[in-house]
């Protein structure tokens, strides 16, 4: 037993029968001596095993970083010179479907097109087997050339958030007093192309940048599995399946240290890149707004801010209804109001934007297909038909069927409400968790908004996609609805964040004291004067935490770190991959056709998140609500609309 515990003692680098604090303090010291025990399989040092694969996945992320933010940030640029332009329409279009598609999809495809059927690249490896280690010509053109695929398969599917995040950046600044100044002085439009424009509207970016490094780490996993790709994650996910403990930790927190580190430089840089920052005039990490909450606002996409929610909308009928006291308004008529900002005016707003129009339509689609759908197309049995047939052939099989005769088309259809389960389920719980957090953080202030926020920032600096994987293998869900939460598990610290930089400014507005100092119930505040101004946070929340829901699952169904019992369009790619759907004649459309209902359900959420800027645009609401329209006519001038 002796020989045993020693033996343990030498992986895992501490006394499994030691108390609980010292076999912690044992496994920190071995970390801060560079020893992160043996891994259990190869019997090789962890620590050298992760030295090896590091500058592989270093090289490998922050080429496609590099590549997705230049390339984003010049097609962004060009689209919002060209705003309203066809040029401007259809770079904008190929921006949202783009990055509708899962980085692990176009992997796939690469693989097959590029690598198996033209064999233009090698689908796995690092370098060329016969290459001479060094620095040489030879092996740096064959590192690149290995490399290629999957940097390419990052990169196209990551600039178009960057382009259209770069383009309304872009458009808000073109509409700034000092651009209207600079022309007025005579400065040159290259120089208000560069020095000022471009400068100020990556400045938002700039944070998304320094952390999308980090945070890309987690993504690793899946592309460098699919291309045999040895660096970090592909470690990881060997030392997961064959629960190499050593060499799982070891993996996990080179991770989260990428995370930590490039927060910290994002953090530390952003002085430097913005002097504003460093002068107070733009905010950092430790005061209202910080560095999360430009991170945030960066990947949303959105640029409501505080001032401009609380102008317009609901939060200026609850601020006359606070100001103007002596005005009685009835039950009914309040209802009213509240029918026409809440309901009604949205869906004018949403009616005049073809986004919100063909988001909200495919998207019905989907859940008519979850709900109705299982009700007509019977369930999957085995050989019910032919093996292989071919889709688009005939009613009774419109999609074909798989090697087992099984029918496609009922199989995704199935697979639909198990999707929409964990949408639900993931959204709900990361949006809720994150508004209560931000909002009750941000009220209270004092030690309980540190002790919040400062469990808020343990969230953000743990990598999110290893971290769930950790918990689908170890817990090996089968509910949908318990899928969802796990695969959203730390997804809502990035949302109480920027609640919580909101909720400071918003606590001290004029409306919000007035209301303490009526006697006016800290609930009621909470609900009528800061609720409804951090909504725009909110609903753009619960749509990006949906596409990250299809995006988590399919891909973790597809890698089998979920169990098939629950039925998801991951099993479905998993089966028809690991059947040699891609190298076999006729089977393509048992690996595409799943493939297809992620996009098309990824591309109505990324519609419906872009529709939204418009949503909570004051001036829009306002342009379209009823109250004010009604408010702002004269009775005896009827307009030609009238």
């Amino acid at each position: 037993m002796s020989r045993i515990n020693r033996r343990v003692e030498r992986l895992i680098t501490y006394d499994p029968e030691a108390p609980l604090w010292v076999q912690y303090v044992d496994y920190v010291t071995s970390v801060l001596q560079g020893d992160l025990g043996q891994s259990i399989q190869s019997q090789d040092s962890v620590a050298e095993i992760i030295g090896q694969a590091l500058p592989w996945t270093l090289f490998l992320l922050s080429v496609a970083t590099v590549l997705t933010f230049v390339i984003g940030i010049g097609i962004g640029a060009l689209m919002a010179y060209h705003e309203g332009s066809r040029f401007d329409f259809s770079l904008t279009s190929g921006s949202i479907l783009l990055s509708s598609v899962p980085y692990y999809i176009f992997a796939i495809l690469f693989v097959y097109i590029l690598g198996f059927k033209y064999q233009i690249f090698p689908t796995g490896g690092t370098y060329p087997n016969d290459a001479r280690v060094g620095l040489n010509v030879e092996f740096l053109v064959g590192v690149l050339y290995h490399a290629t695929l999957p940097i390419l398969s990052m990169v196209l599917t990551g600039w178009g958030s960057q382009a259209l995040t770069m383009r309304g950046n872009a458009i808000r600044v073109l509409g700034e007093d000092f651009m209207r100044v600079g022309r007025l002085r005579g400065i040159s439009d290259r120089r208000l192309a560069l020095r000022y424009v471009t400068h100020n509207s990556i400045l938002p970016m700039y944070t998304n940048l320094m952390i999308s490094i980090g945070f890309m780490f987690g993504g690793a996993v899946i592309v460098e599995q699919i291309f045999t790709y040895k660096g970090v994650g592909w470690y990881m996910l060997q030392a997961i399946n064959l629960r190499d403990y050593p060499l799982m930790m070891g993996g996990f927190l080179v991770i989260t240290l990428a995370v930590v580190v490039t927060i910290l430089l994002a953090d530390l840089t952003y002085g430097w890149i913005d002097p504003r920052a460093s002068t107070g005039e733009t905010e950092s990490y430790g005061s209202n707004q910080s560095i999360f909450t430009r991170l945030v606002r960066a990947l949303r996409g959105t640029g409501v801010s505080a001032g401009d929610a609380r102008t317009g909308g609901v939060t200026n009928a609850e601020l006359v209804t606070n100001v103007e006291s002596d005005r009685q308004v009835s039950t009914t008529e309040r209802i009213v109001e509240l029918v026409d900002l809440w309901v009604l005016t949205p869906v004018r707003i949403m009616w005049t934007d073809w986004r919100a129009l063909i988001g909200f339509a495919i998207f019905g689609g989907y859940l008519v297909v979850g709900t109705v759908g299982v009700m007509i197309v019977e369930p999957v049995t085995l050989n019910e038909g032919p093996r292989m047939a071919a889709p688009f052939q005939t009613l009774e099989f419109p999609f074909g069927t798989d090697p087992a005769g099984r029918d496609i088309f009922a199989q995704i259809v199935h697979a639909t409400p198990g999707i929409l389960k964990m949408i639900f389920a993931g959204s709900v719980f990361a949006t809720f968790v994150g508004t209560v957090i931000g909002t009750v953080s941000g009220y209270i202030g004092g030690r309980g908004d540190q002790i919040l926020t400062g469990f808020t920032d343990i969230a953000m600096t743990i990598p999110g996609l290893p971290l769930v994987i950790v918990l689908a293998t170890t817990i090996q869900p089968e509910n949908p609805y318990v899928v969802g939460i796990i695969l959203t598990i730390n997804a809502w610290a990035g949302l109480a964040r920027s609640i919580r930089s909101q909720v400071l400014t918003l606590r001290d507005e004029s409306y919000v004291e007035a209301s303490r100092i009526m006697g006016v119930s800290t609930r009621r505040i909470v609900g009528q004067d800061i609720l409804p101004n951090i909504m725009p946070y909110v609903l753009v929340n619960f749509v990006q935490s949906a596409r990250e829901v299809i995006f988590a699952s399919v891909a973790l169904y597809f890698l089998g770190l979920l169990p098939f019992t629950t039925s998801n369009w991951g099993v479905i790619l998993n089966l028809a991959y690991n059947n040699g759907a891609l190298y076999t004649a006729g089977a393509a459309h048992w690996l595409i056709l799943p493939m297809l209902a992620i996009i098309g359900l990824s591309f109505a959420f990324i519609l419906i998140a872009q529709s939204m800027d418009r949503l909570f645009n004051p001036r829009l609401r306002a342009r379209h609500s009823k109250q004010v329209t009604d408010e702002s006519e004269e009775p005896s001038q009827p307009t030609p609309a009238d």
